[in-house]
């Protein structure tokens, strides 16, 4: 039975949903890369062949619990969370392109 002070567990596209969109979700984006790099620190200074089995992120309101089954696997995941929040600052900042004359860079 779920109580009113039991954190919820939710998966990386739930959580992400939770969201308000823009740069909430640029900062939740930036936590998730956080956690997923101390595991990876965790797997790597312990012993070899360990696998990752799952990680948890709990930043005190909310609880995320992903699976993975390789060290690839989790510096997968870290590459894709890392384009998709060059995505969204994409998106809220917008791009820009500077044209100058060849006159103005003597």
């Amino acid at each position: 039975m779920i109580t009113a002070g039991d954190p919820i567990v939710y998966t990386i596209p739930e959580y992400l949903e939770s969201c308000a969109a823009g740069w909430d979700r640029v900062d939740a984006i930036e936590l998730l890369i956080d956690a997923m790099f101390l595991n990876m620190t965790a797997v790597i200074g312990g012993p070899t062949g360990k696998n990752v089995s799952e990680y948890w992120l709990d930043d005190g309101h909310v609880k995320i619990k992903t699976s993975y089954r390789s060290l690839a696997e989790l510096k997968d995941g870290i590459t894709a969370l890392e384009q998709m929040k060059q995505r969204y600052v994409n998106r809220l900042n917008g791009r820009q392109t500077v044209l100058r004359d060849v006159n103005s860079l003597r």
